[in-house]
């Protein structure tokens, strides 16, 4: 067994107790050791990082009620005598069943009598660099910490040596999910898919044991609506509430409190009833990755009184390496996941603008390949599937297989959404699946219809190359017409049908149509993965809203890496006329992604990504150079709107921009072409005219390197106003 003496760590001891620390110097007492047996244990002090009282009480209730009763002086004295054998945690920093799974060798040890799954870790495990828990990444502790690397590589010790002998007393972090010096609420809060009714209220806590949400319509919560509880065990699993005793609009504030007493408070409104008019405000983005956290780019987004933020998708990137998950390049487990999730919503720099955002009004949001792995698509057959290497070969849909769950699950954790399911809807593909599909009135002025464009989705066609022939464009764009390939799928289309035609009968104004791709025409670059890919579906959608004199319909679209705005219009084949439609899109974001381009980094807006994406048969190398000649944001946009809309007259599209001469619409600032910038999109409906005004906000795009090198010059940076116009309602 492991006793006393071998858990406790001295330097850890007096480095956590400057009071000891003084005492010992001072020849009071003879060590740490001592200060601890006599005092210490009883005063809930920390003896090794190993073992935490705190911990060890609130995740094991029947030890706490022991020492409570006397059978035990301390809850470290129960696991030096019992804790140990009953494979018990002592601490975050050690999970015997983890050990003792990832080491059969110990485990057949264990299992005999030998020793302690502790008691190894101790004496041999930590000098081999055995992992203690699953919370423990050692690529992690040792990028974040170059001193302990460079001992590492000198052979002088483990990472988990160094944090346990050093890293620990100097309150470094072993993991992206505890901050030893900050808020044990390190997430914030965040509620979501709020109904008129009801909404679910979201946090994560770092410290486990009982937590406490409390709502209220008083920001100091007095007399409250409801308080519930519920127990942390698992740290890097947020807590969720979902509740049903809401008013329609009525604003709410929040708070939840965690077992260590820290609290974290949020707000948010329900929404009104459809029969009134009251006027509506909401922002959108898309597509970020940790790697640009923090999200300075929506920095400015609590003090906009939102009514409510849509997040269309790719707010992390599975696929790509991030500072809080090193060296994996493609996410897999749930706690990859979770990694990721947790980065976007963490302090960075000491700011953390995306749990700021979340706590300052309610959320709706979906998915993107991004928050998988790039372009996967749900309903294609796993077995058929050049991905097949990720999501194995098991299922009719890659929707039906597990990497496909821990995925989903892991975005449904870290976000504030409900649990829905589809029944028994006779597509094989969606029966009994998740539903993301969302619709949601907001009175008289707005409705709200979030799509999921991945869970369903037929295998995308293969991408035209650059250069193409003609014959290769023909060809893609006759198969995109193929009326047995879906996007939405049948009962998600479906569903969308139908709240759209109650929208209109409704009587509401506005119907805000939130997709993660666009659904514009926007030429061949990366058409396959667009509702270009999938144009029969496309019409069929368009028509409908067409034929039945749907108004007022705005599709705000992710993945297009900026703003691009412009009205829509569809065909029934490659070789029909375009048929003009009184919908428009407007494209959102991006948050903050780059661009790998082997040896550097470039943001990942539209406007850089055609440029040095497109071959010099499409894009020649004297345009591209001309470009890299102009200085400012604007005068790029203007550029490459120029090339975009050459390329868009090839096939008979509508150029970018709205149609000022019939008085729909008018561009206040900018351009309906903003392509350089990271930011958001606000959208305001007047209560009294029920006119739209969109602003759109952005900073200058940065890279990774860009915040390693001088941080200050993106933290610095606010969101500024890049383009505003508004639209008539008819």
């Amino acid at each position: 067994m492991l006793d006393a003496a071998s858990l406790f760590n001295e330097s850890f001891y007096l480095a956590q107790n400057p009071d000891v620390a003084a005492a010992v110097q001072s020849g009071v007492i003879a060590n740490g050791f001592q200060h601890f047996i006599e005092s210490g244990q009883f005063q809930v002090r920390q003896p090794s990082p190993l073992y935490d009282e705190s911990y060890y009480l609130s995740t094991n209730p029947d030890v706490a009620q022991a020492v409570n009763s006397g059978a035990f002086a301390s809850g470290f004295q129960h696991y030096i005598a019992l804790g140990q054998f009953q494979n018990r945690n002592p601490s975050f920093l050690f999970n015997t069943v983890y050990y003792l799974e990832e080491n059969p060798d110990v485990a057949l040890g264990v299992s005999q009598g030998n020793l302690t799954g502790i008691e190894h870790f101790v004496n041999f495990g930590q000098f081999e660099d055995r992992s203690p828990t699953p919370l423990y990444n050692s690529g992690y502790y040792l990028s974040q910490n170059p001193d302990a690397a460079a001992a590492v590589e000198r052979d002088e010790l483990t990472g988990i040596q160094h944090y346990i002998n050093i890293g620990a007393a100097e309150n470094r972090r072993f993991t992206p999910f505890i901050n030893p010096v900050g808020s044990s609420l390190p997430n914030r809060v965040a509620t979501g898919d709020t109904t008129a009714t009801s909404t679910v209220f979201w946090t994560r806590s770092s410290a486990p044991g009982l937590i406490t949400l409390e709502y209220a319509t008083n920001l100091n919560l007095i007399n409250p609506i409801g308080v519930l509880n519920t127990t942390v065990n698992d740290i890097t699993e947020p807590v969720k509430f979902e509740v049903n005793n809401l008013t329609p609009n009525t604003q709410y504030f929040y708070r939840f409190t965690n077992a260590q007493g820290v609290s974290s408070v949020g707000i948010f409104r329900t929404p009104a009833p459809v029969d009134l008019q009251k006027g509506l405000r909401f922002g959108a983005t898309a597509d970020g990755q940790g790697e640009l956290m923090p999200y300075i780019s929506v920095n400015n987004v609590p003090e906009r009184n939102l009514d409510f933020f849509v997040q269309l998708g790719n707010t992390i990137s599975a696929d790509t390496v991030s500072p809080d998950l090193p060296n994996v390049q493609q996410a897999t487990t749930p706690l990859d996941f979770r990694t990721k999730y947790n980065e976007i919503v963490s302090s960075r720099l000491e700011l953390n603008p995306w749990a700021n955002l979340q706590a300052s009004t309610t959320l709706y949001g979906t998915w993107n390949d991004q928050n998988l792995i790039e372009n996967f698509a749900g309903g294609e057959n796993p077995a058929l599937s050049p991905q097949q290497f990720f999501f194995g070969t098991e299922g009719q849909f890659i929707n039906d297989t597990d990497q496909f769950n821990i995925g989903l699950n892991a975005w449904k954790d870290y976000n504030p959404v409900g649990n829905q399911v589809y029944g028994e809807t006779g597509d094989p593909r969606t029966s009994n699946q998740e539903k993301l599909y969302r619709f949601q009135p907001f009175g008289q002025d707005g409705a709200l219809f979030v799509l999921d464009v991945r869970s369903f989705r037929d295998a995308p066609l293969p991408q035209v190359p650059d250069p193409a022939l003609d014959s290769q464009i023909n060809q893609f764009l006759a198969s995109s017409f193929d009326p047995n390939r879906t996007l939405l799928g049948k009962t998600q289309l479906q569903d969308l049908k139908t709240n759209l035609l109650d929208a209109q009968n409704a009587g509401i104004t506005w119907k805000f149509i939130f997709s993660p791709v666009p659904i514009q025409n926007l030429g061949l670059y990366e058409s396959a993965d667009r509702w270009e890919g999938y144009a029969a579906e496309r019409t069929e959608l368009l028509q409908f809203i067409d034929q039945n004199q749907i108004e007022n319909v705005v599709f705000v679209s992710g993945g297009a890496d900026g703003t691009l705005v412009n009205e829509l219009s569809y065909q029934f084949n490659v070789d029909q006329p375009q048929i003009q439609t009184d919908a428009i899109e407007i494209t959102v974001g991006p948050i903050g992604q780059q661009l790998n381009l082997g040896k550097t980094f470039i943001p990942a807006t539209f406007g850089s990504e055609i440029i040095n994406n497109s071959s010099i048969d499409t894009i020649t190398q004297e345009t591209k150079d001309f470009y890299q000649t102009l200085d400012t944001a604007s005068s790029r946009d203007q550029f490459v709107q120029t090339i975009l809309n050459h390329q868009l007259s090839q096939f008979g599209y509508n150029p970018i921009g709205l149609d000022e001469t019939q008085g729909k619409a008018e561009l206040i600032r900018g351009s309906y072409f903003a392509v350089h910038n990271f930011g958001w999109t606000e959208f305001v409906v007047n209560e009294e005219t029920q006119q739209l005004e969109v602003t759109v906000y952005g900073i200058e795009p940065y890279t990774q390197t860009d915040i390693a090198t001088i941080p200050a010059n993106i933290t610095n940076r606010q969101p500024e106003v890049i383009s505003q116009f508004v639209v008539n309602s008819v």
